[in-house]
């Protein structure tokens, strides 16, 4: 036999339920948990998309936001410098009084403040003269941005450079002087710078320095990078921090992080720091300008997590609901494999009427009405068997019954043969010789098996008796094939057959009587077939001899009617055997009996 497959074979050592479970896991919940992996994955995605298209759409608003400032102060810089009093009073300097520069700052302020009602980010406008004077013609007077020198000179001389183009610097501590010894206020400036030129003929008559309070830049994304635990904070092309939400960025100080200034062409790219990693967003805001957005992963995912919980939720509950739903069914399944396995184990402990009750339609019905169905044969067969023993038993005993006399019987015969020999009484001699050889043979009890030269031996003996009963009123004609002759057959099998044909066929005749006795081998069987020309039988009567099993007259020789004979062939044999009988009423009456061929080796078979 083939060996069974390893796994197949761990498997059979389960329990239905633990395989139902396995085959829940791995036909539904596992194609499912692949599926909702994979969903997930291209859900958070395109939510993760969706969320830097947004941001990428506030940044470009916020950039934006901050460039129409800074051209507003830049468009009003031109304004400025333009007005006649601002031309009059860097012309004229030397000629104007303490009182005529208030009032000048008195008439700048009052357009400045009509000009930023709502928008007010410039905190201050300084003129310079070309020879250094300074006059504040906007702002309070109270900390005004106050420049180191050589820095104040180099942010004049590049404004005189650029010939009244725009500049802008962004200005920390580290640019002004102190108001007093130890006092170092932290103060972060956007300084707006230009050269102001003369209307009539365009020469430089001085510089105009606005100052933009850093925070007023900053306030315009400080609420989202707040939001976002973001770092976000505005480059000039050198680099340098304009404006920042973060303190560790340092607005008028280099910016140093290589990483970030190489990727500063890259509108957007993934960076990975340590264990956590970022995107970094990087929008134009004007030509000198750019905004950095560091933005952590886990706000892009953050709208992917309710979606993870969710699946984990109703992946949880699935996952409950099919252990619940497993369980009903391996239950539905099992509770009657139980029943039934109840049933076989009450049945084999000798319960014969154990039976098992099982509702359904489903295949473990079918097996419980099968195994009710084999335990209500087999009780049957039980039943049968133990007639057919008890039947048997009842032979044997007549057997024995009539095997009481025949010894004594058989002695004294012996001496009636002996008295007639001495008198010449051959007849007698010879009816009592038959008789005693048919007692004898009727005593043979070492066996239920004979040749079939046996059986022929003793029916001569018997129709030699008959004969001589009947006054030779028949004849008797053999056709035994050789070949059958060795074989083996139950004692007593064709003497009452015969003994049937000459008591009720010949007898009631008013014919001389032929009875013929043929036997042969057709396939594996022995058929004898014996036939009388006497009366005849009605086929009607047919069943109740075949199947009578009661002796048929204490007048017979053994006792034992046709369907003992019937009945005893099949209980050895099978149903397969037996006698069966045709007849033509007046004519003739045959009876056909079929035996299995048995060969001495197979005596005790």
């Amino acid at each position: 036999m083939k060996p069974r497959n390893g796994r197949t074979s761990r498997l059979r050592n389960m329990n239905i339920f633990s395989r139902l479970l396995i085959l829940f896991i791995f036909a539904t919940m596992l194609p499912i948990a692949i599926y909702g992996i994979l969903l997930y994955n291209k859900s958070s995605n395109v939510i993760q998309e969706g969320i830097s298209n947004s941001l990428e759409s506030m940044l470009i608003q916020i950039c934006s936001n901050i460039d129409e400032k800074i051209e507003k102060v830049r468009n009003d810089s031109i304004e400025i410098s333009y007005m006649d009093e601002i031309q009059d009073i860097l012309i004229h300097y030397q000629e104007y009084t303490e009182r005529m520069k208030n009032n000048t700052k008195i008439l700048i302020t009052e357009r400045m403040s009509s000009k930023y009602v709502f928008d007010n980010i410039v905190s201050e406008i300084t003129l310079y003269t070309l020879d250094g004077h300074a006059v504040n013609v906007y702002g309070s007077d109270a900390f005004r941005l106050n420049m180191k020198e050589d820095h104040l000179k180099y942010f004049l001389q590049e404004s005189y450079e650029n010939k009244g183009r725009f500049i802008v610097k962004a200005m920390n501590e580290d640019y002004e002087e102190r108001i007093a010894a130890g006092v170092n206020v932290v103060r972060k400036n956007i300084v707006l710078g230009k050269a102001i030129k003369k209307k009539e003929d365009g020469n430089v008559i001085g510089y105009m320095l606005m100052t933009v309070e850093e925070e007023k830049i900053r306030s315009i994304y400080q609420e989202l990078a707040t939001n976002m635990s973001a770092e976000m904070f505005v480059l000039d092309k050198n680099n340098v921090v304009i404006s920042s939400a973060e303190e560790t960025v340092r607005v008028g100080s280099r910016f140093e992080n290589k990483e970030i200034i190489d990727g500063i062409e890259i509108d957007r790219y993934y960076r990975k720091t340590g264990n956590e990693g970022s995107m970094v967003y990087n929008q134009t805001i004007n030509e000198n300008w750019v905004l950095v957005s560091v933005i952590p992963s886990t706000y892009l995912h953050s709208d992917s997590a309710p979606v993870l919980q969710n699946f984990i939720y109703v992946g949880l509950f699935s996952i409950a609901f099919g252990v619940l739903i497993t369980a009903l069914v391996s239950y539905s399944i099992i509770s009657p494999i139980n029943r039934t396995i109840a049933g076989i184990k009450a049945f084999e402990t000798g319960q014969m009427d154990a039976r098992v009750t099982v509702d359904g339609n489903d295949e473990i019905t079918i097996l419980a009405k099968q195994f009710n169905k084999m335990a209500k044969e087999i009780n049957r067969l039980l039943v049968n068997i133990r007639e057919a023993e008890r039947q048997k038993r009842r032979l044997e005993i007549k057997a024995l019954q009539a095997q009481i006399n025949p010894h004594f019987l058989a002695n004294t015969l012996n001496m009636i043969a002996f008295i007639a020999k001495m008198k010449n009484e051959n007849s007698i001699v010879t009816l009592v010789n038959a008789i005693i050889d048919l007692l004898r043979g009727s005593m043979k009890n070492d066996d239920n098996l004979q040749t079939v030269s046996d059986e022929i031996e003793l029916l001569k003996n018997y129709i030699t008796i008959q004969n001589y009963r009947l006054m030779n009123k028949f004849d008797v004609a053999f056709h035994i094939d050789p070949e059958i002759e060795s074989c083996l057959m139950p004692k007593f099998v064709l003497q009452p057959i015969v003994e049937n044909a000459i008591i009720h066929g010949i007898e009631p005749s008013n014919r001389r009587g032929m009875i013929s006795i043929t036997g042969y081998r057709e396939n594996r069987d022995m058929i004898f077939e014996i036939t009388d020309n006497g009366v005849g039988i009605e086929p009607s009567e047919f069943p109740n001899i075949l199947h009578n099993q009661k002796n048929e007259g204490k007048e017979r020789f053994t006792g034992i009617g046709i369907g003992n004979v019937n009945h005893r062939i099949k209980l050895m044999f099978g149903n397969q055997y037996g006698l069966d009988a045709r007849s033509v009423k007046l004519e003739y009456t045959t009876l056909r009996i079929k035996l299995p061929i048995k060969k001495q080796d197979e005596k005790h078979d």
